[in-house]
């Protein structure tokens, strides 16, 4: 019996400027302001001062916003240290405030995340600004794909994080979606000198499913083969198959949605997944012509 082969180790890299420079879509490097959504973590951190570099090279001002969310009474504090570096490199910023009652429960985490983005997308419309860049990274992305493998989720689903997508008619990006924690903290010590940044305590606890997921991971690793560089490998697959058929769908939508009239015979013949697809196009066809009609654009 051959013995398993031992999984391939990871490398850690630094994230140069070059490297990030390619991560960032053309029609983004034309929007003349950014704003960075930034926790104090390394990640939010590394992508804050790599924007920083990419801004001043291309005529771009950036913002980086902290969302205090008024859950943990050390988190005003906290980020003091990291408003320091900030300050150092004469980045400007602001922190949002999320005022909310002081009994709220239920599922808190995506409470905070949603009132997260609803705040950064409140300050865009204050400024005029089309981009919220947040930092998500590799290990988020692990996260999300095995999340949504253990429900079952659908091709759409599997595809998980978009490197670039939109919100209320911004660019979401997400420049370091290929780039490990490691590859993170390591471009922080070598190139910035910065070995410190906030830890958020919730990120250890094992009452939110994807923390579980993080603390799966390095067994997932060592005994299957199943750490990041073989499910990105499959993620950016099935991301190209998503986006095949998504062209696929918007084209048979034309062919079979004219004049708000569906070819049910068409549309019957067709494979379940694009069925789902198709409808949900039509869905948002409709919905943007009800909201044009109100002279509500604006809000999609």
């Amino acid at each position: 019996m051959n013995a398993t082969a031992a999984p391939k180790k990871e490398q850690k890299m630094i994230i140069t400027n070059e490297c990030f420079a390619k991560k960032i879509p053309h029609e983004i490097s034309n929007e003349k302001l950014w704003i960075i959504a930034i926790s104090g973590g390394a990640d939010s951190l590394c992508l804050t001062l790599l924007s920083h570099e990419f801004a001043k090279q291309n005529g771009i001002k950036i913002i980086a916003c902290f969302v205090d969310h008024q859950l943990r009474t050390e988190s005003s504090t906290e980020i003091l240290p990291i408003i320091d570096i900030l300050n150092k490199f004469e980045i400007e910023h602001t922190i949002l405030q999320w005022n909310h009652p002081a009994d709220i429960a239920g599922n808190i985490q995506n409470k905070a995340r949603n009132a997260r983005y609803q705040l950064l997308h409140d300050f865009c419309a204050k400024k005029n600004c089309n981009v919220i860049a947040t930092g998500h990274h590799a290990l988020d992305q692990w996260e999300t794909f095995f999340m949504r493998l253990s429900k079952g989720s659908s091709p759409k689903g599997l595809a998980c994080i978009s490197a670039i997508s939109q919100s209320n008619g911004r660019f979401l990006l997400r420049p370091l979606l290929d780039f490990s924690p490691e590859d993170i903290k390591e471009t922080l010590a070598k190139t910035y000198g910065i070995t410190n940044f906030v830890n958020d305590p919730s990120n250890n606890s094992t009452k939110y499913e994807r923390i579980r997921w993080r603390k799966a991971y390095p067994n997932l690793c060592e005994q299957h083969n199943l750490g990041i560089e073989p499910i990105q490998q499959s993620i950016h697959r099935i991301q190209s198959a998503n986006n095949c058929l998504n062209a696929i769908a918007h084209n048979l939508t034309s062919q079979i949605f004219t004049a708000n009239c569906i070819n049910i015979s068409q549309y019957a013949s067709l494979h379940i997944e694009l069925k789902i697809r198709i409808l949900q196009i039509i869905i948002t066809q409709l919905t943007r012509k009800e909201i044009v009609s109100y002279g509500l654009l604006e809000r999609i």
